[in-house]
């Protein structure tokens, strides 16, 4: 799927939900600059999300729930100042969640149904940190009480 064309460019709000859209949400969505809202919702997507969606500064509203999109949220998003609203729920994204305020500031719901997905606003920590600890369990010495001199 092409979305950039010249008429395209001037588009504010894109939504092509509830389709059967299928195959990789296109870089060049990324040359949409004016764009306000974009729902791609309720498709057969997969693939990555593209960092070139970091390029719409005016962004408001991005939904990219139930697809079947894997690996990371991009951090590079966390600069979409304007975002206000974002869904990436009952994908397949994995990892942590970009440290960004206007993405932490998030209700959890918008990234439910990403059992691999870690971090603020989730309630499952990122394995990282859990890991560490139980490692560092396991390498301190258990002391007894019993010494000889």
């Amino acid at each position: 799927m092409e979305l950039v064309g010249s008429g395209f460019t001037i588009y504010k709000t894109i939504d092509v939900s509830r389709n059967r859209f299928e195959g990789d949400i296109p870089e060049s969505i990324g040359l949409l600059k004016e764009l306000i809202v974009l729902n791609m919702s309720n498709n057969d997507f997969t693939g990555h999300i593209p960092p070139s969606l970091s390029n719409l500064s005016n962004l408001e509203s991005l939904d990219l729930s139930q697809n079947r999109l894997f690996g990371s949220i991009p951090p590079e998003l966390g600069k979409l100042t304007f975002l206000e609203r974002m869904n990436f729920s009952y994908n397949m994204l994995e990892g942590p969640i970009p440290q960004a305020t206007q993405i932490q500031s998030q209700n959890s719901s918008s990234f439910t149904g990403n059992p691999n997905l870690c971090g603020v606003p989730l309630q499952e920590t990122c394995g990282g940190e859990e890991e560490a600890t139980k490692r560092n369990s396991y390498l301190q010495p258990k002391l007894s009480g019993n010494f000889h001199h």
